[in-house]
C-alpha cells in the first residue's frame, strides 16, 4: 500500500491531497459553527482521528525484518539518507527518497488538523507538538524493535512539516467558518419616550 502511494505521488495528487484536506477542514468547521450545541461534528473528527492513528501504526510500525533480528541504527544528521557517506544515490533513488520524504510529510496533514476539530480546546500549537511528539514515539519504537528500520531525524522534520501544514490549514477553517457564520440580529431596547418640551406661556 504504501508503495503503490510512492508510486503515485506527483505535484497534481499532492495538490488535490491538499484540496481534500482543505475542504474537509472547512466542512468540519462549518458544521461544528452551524451546530455549535451538537457534539456531532467532535465525534466524526474523533472517529476519523482514530482511523488515522491506526493507518500511521500501520505504515510506520510495520517490520520489515523478524523483531529484533536488525541493529539499532539512528540517522541523526539532517540529509543523511541523501547525502551519506558512499556513493551518491542514482537519479532515481533521489526521486524515490524525495517521495517517500513528501509522502511522509503529507501523512502527517490529517492528523493535526482533524485534533483541531476533535478537540477544540487544543491550539495549534498543541496540535503541532502533538504531531510531532508522535512521531518522536514512532521512531523511538521502530529503534526498539530492531525490524529493519531506521530512526532517522528527516522522518521527524518532515512530519513537523506536515503536521504544520495540517495545524495551519484546521486553524484557517475555523476562522473562515468563525466569519462567515451569520451573526443574529439584536434588537436595541426601546428607550423610555422623550418628555415633552415644555411651552414658555406668553405674557
Amino acid at each position: 500500500m504504501w508503495q503503490a502511494a510512492l508510486l503515485a505521488l506527483s505535484p497534481a495528487t499532492l495538490a488535490l491531497f491538499l484540496t481534500a484536506m482543505a475542504a474537509l477542514a472547512l466542512s468540519l468547521a462549518a458544521w461544528a459553527a452551524r451546530a455549535p450545541a451538537t457534539t456531532a461534528p467532535r465525534i466524526t473528527a474523533a472517529a476519523l482521528l482514530a482511523a488515522w492513528l491506526l493507518l500511521l501504526l500501520l505504515v510506520t510500525l510495520a517490520p520489515t525484518q523478524p523483531v529484533g533480528s536488525a541493529d539499532a541504527t539512528v540517522w541523526w544528521r539532517p540529509g543523511e539518507s541523501l547525502f551519506g557517506p558512499g556513493a551518491a544515490p542514482q537519479p532515481q533513488e533521489l526521486s524515490m527518497l524525495l517521495r517517500q520524504h513528501t509522502a511522509l510529510a503529507a501523512l502527517y496533514v490529517p492528523g493535526a488538523l482533524l485534533l483541531r476539530f476533535a478537540a477544540p480546546r487544543w491550539s495549534a500549537a498543541g496540535a503541532f507538538l502533538f504531531g510531532v511528539g508522535l512521531c518522536v514515539l514512532l521512531e523511538t519504537a521502530q529503534l526498539l524493535m530492531r525490524a529493519g528500520r531506521i530512526a532517522d531525524i528527516d522522518d521527524v522534520l518532515c512530519a513537523a512539516a506536515g503536521t504544520a501544514t495540517g495545524a495551519a490549514l484546521g486553524l484557517l477553517a475555523h476562522l473562515a467558518a468563525t466569519r462567515l457564520r451569520p451573526r443574529p440580529l439584536t434588537r436595541r431596547p426601546d428607550g423610555p419616550p422623550a418628555a415633552d418640551a415644555p411651552t414658555s406661556a406668553r405674557g
